[in-house]
């Protein structure tokens, strides 16, 4: 999986419509500083995707915010092992736990299906009744109405079994294919009040990995300001690319990471995963998933964050920042 942001037109039209109703002049500060962090503080969340896909990405949740540096998760809702996570939430109330919006099962035999009715909204699955195994395929047969409506209901599952929900990202990318579902995501997290995915500071890393993403920087940063003014804690920046570093040794790539950071709140996103036999039956991702279980407890790393002074933070705490400045 390579969550790639904004690989379309960005929702053209919906970001002109905010431009037209909500200027945006640009601030100096970033939005750690607007959260109350020191100026210039460069402010880190090591989030691992993919929690409930299975045992091994669970437990590599849990040791890596332990006893590394994972400081935030999100929960593949429509996966068999929600209720691990679900247990260890109860026990650890404090943890930050997204959901992970999943309209895709994209492996050959481990699958999942659509948590809302397919009676009702029949353009989420395939002829199995799985989800789409790619983006492409959830695109051509799910109406905005059944996205939103699986949107929904992930949401309101979690909800159901008590998790407090920390934001929304997306899996694959989803929630990024379509101006209409892009529309759906940002309205769901305001209606809802749940943080979303969305950097809108200065996304440096993020225009570096996406060179295309530097024309619309302007409307994203606009967007940003609404959801702000919603309520909503924003991020500054985020870092897409530790999957396609397919290793189990990544110090290398991590440190460089780590030095190249900019002041501001930055997103980055893992799948670390323990590696196991059971896993590698899953899927061929095994290797780069446990590059970034072993980053995640690497003692010289965590030195290192410590030696540049990065601040490691949370969704949850955004929010609470966000929530005291209201």
């Amino acid at each position: 999986e390579m969550m790639r942001f904004f690989n379309i037109a960005l929702a053209a039209s919906l970001l002109l419509i905010v431009l037209a109703f909500h200027s945006y002049a640009e601030d100096t500060q970033t939005y750690a500083e607007r959260l109350g962090f020191p100026k210039g503080a460069k402010v880190v969340i090591f989030h691992n995707d993919d929690a409930g896909l299975c045992h091994e990405a669970n437990l590599a949740s849990i040791r890596g915010r332990e006893e590394g540096m994972i400081t935030s998760w999100s929960l593949m809702m429509p996966c068999p092992w929600v209720t691990e996570i679900r247990d260890y939430l109860k026990k650890n109330p404090d943890t930050c736990c997204g959901i992970h919006l999943t309209l895709t099962s994209e492996w050959d035999h481990y699958r999942w299906r659509p948590v809302s009715c397919t009676d009702t909204y029949p353009g989420l699955a395939d002829e199995d009744g799985y989800l789409w195994d790619n983006v492409r395929l959830v695109t051509e047969h799910a109406t905005p109405d059944e996205f939103e409506a699986e949107v929904r209901a992930q949401i309101a599952l979690a909800e159901k079994m008590g998790i407090q929900i920390s934001h929304l990202d997306t899996h694959m990318g989803t929630v990024f294919a379509t101006e209409e579902y892009f529309q759906r995501y940002v309205a769901v997290g305001i209606d809802k009040q749940i943080p979303i995915l969305l950097p809108a500071g200065h996304m440096t890393l993020l225009r570096e990995e996406e060179p295309k993403f530097n024309d619309q920087a302007e409307k994203v940063r606009a967007l940003g300001s609404l959801l702000w003014n919603s309520g909503l804690a924003v991020i500054d920046d985020a870092h897409t690319n530790a999957y396609d570093w397919k290793k189990t040794d990544k110090r290398e790539e991590f440190t460089q990471l780590i030095k190249s950071l900019h002041p501001g709140i930055t997103h980055v996103i893992i799948h670390a995963t323990v590696p196991s036999e059971n896993f590698d039956a899953i899927s061929g991702s095994g290797i780069t998933r446990a590059g970034d279980f072993n980053a995640m407890l690497d003692p010289a790393l965590k030195a290192l964050i410590k030696e540049e002074g990065i601040i490691l933070s949370s969704w949850k705490e955004l929010q609470e920042r966000r929530n005291a400045l209201k």
